[in-house]
């Protein structure tokens, strides 16, 4: 199938995918900490080589030592008990064999890609990483599947997210074991990328717990449909939105610097809109939101970028002039 390939030195490198799924526990509000509100339990994997045969599986528990009692949510759902956890491995030891597990590979080089059901794995897996102090899986962004999100291309529905048991069950795929426990879940989330057409795995997504440290690091990937750009990290909004370079728009097809339509403004303060014209591709719309820097205590901004047609401009000026009337009732009740 040959879905994700790497050219390095003119040589074409195989992509092996680890198929992941955690488990965890939370504390009280009382118990819980911000820095690692959910510790992780149990660690479960498949690994599938580039023409999607599996070849390997993982599956570890671990002894929690930050909330060291099963949750009475987290237990119903999970079936996992106090006592099947108080033999189990440390944190460090489970996670210096799934490494180990990752690199294993069929292929010379090694190269893999995580996979995961939703966005939340990755950040969490790298909250407990961090806690512990252990290797980190990288100094930057991790691009990854988000095989919710394929499915739901696959679908033709970008946007939907949908349940894992719910994609199983549409796709017939046999049930043979229960679901909320790390390997099985990871196996289904296989099976379920096994029938994601190939077209769509360009489609891949990025975790960024570890923002961009420079500008130099920074992330444009071109997705065809659309590009999307990351940041680096800076200290407040203010300082992001006072750097020209982030607020620069651009065609996603050919590069050139746009003639400004509509000029960047917001609705909810979050995130910023605007709308400019290329000569050669017609009308461009960039949408940027601010998120939360976690680990440097800052902002960073993930940008999209697209072409649009007549009714999506109209789309804008609607947003625009409704951000224009914000602005004008809230300076009246001043």
């Amino acid at each position: 199938m040959n879905c994700i390939l790497k050219q390095t030195n003119d040589r074409m490198i195989t992509m092996n995918y680890i198929v992941m799924d955690l488990e965890w526990n939370m504390g009280s509000r009382k118990e819980e900490l911000k820095m690692m509100p959910f510790e992780i339990i149990e660690i479960g994997a498949v690994k599938l080589d580039d023409d999607m045969n599996e070849t390997g599986r993982f599956s570890r528990l671990i002894r929690p030592r930050v909330y060291r009692n099963m949750h009475r949510i987290n237990g119903s759902i999970v079936h996992i008990s106090d006592r099947d956890l108080k033999d189990a491995e440390s944190f460090e030891e489970v996670y210096s064999a799934f490494l180990v597990f990752c690199k294993e590979s069929t292929s010379d080089e090694g190269e893999y890609i995580f996979c995961t059901w939703g966005d939340s794995d990755l950040t969490e897996l790298q909250r407990n990483i961090n806690y512990f102090d252990c290797l980190p899986l990288g100094d930057g962004p991790i691009e990854y599947l988000d095989v919710q999100k394929l499915f739901g291309y696959n679908c033709g529905e970008p946007k939907n997210r949908v349940s894992l048991e719910k994609a199983v069950d549409s796709l017939s795929i046999p049930e043979t074991d229960g679901f909320h426990r790390a390997v099985n879940d990871a196996s289904y989330t296989a099976e379920v990328l096994k029938h994601v057409d190939k077209i769509n795995l360009k489609y891949t997504s990025f975790n960024t717990y570890h923002t961009p440290a420079s500008r130099e690091e920074e992330i444009t990937r071109d997705y065809g449909r659309y590009v999307k750009q990351i940041s680096r990290a800076y200290g407040d909004k203010s300082t992001l939105l006072k750097d020209r370079w982030q607020k620069k728009l651009f065609c996603p097809k050919c590069g050139k610097e746009l003639t400004k339509v509509i000029s960047w403004f917001t609705l909810n303060g979050k995130h910023y809109l605007a709308a400019g014209r290329c000569s050669d591709h017609g009308y461009v719309r960039s949408k940027l939101r601010i998120k939360k820097d976690e680990v440097r205590d800052g902002v960073y901004a993930v940008r999209t970028t697209r072409v649009t047609d007549t009714e999506g401009m109209n789309e804008m000026w609607n947003k625009y002039r409704k951000s224009e009337t914000q602005k004008s009732t809230s300076s009246k009740s001043e």
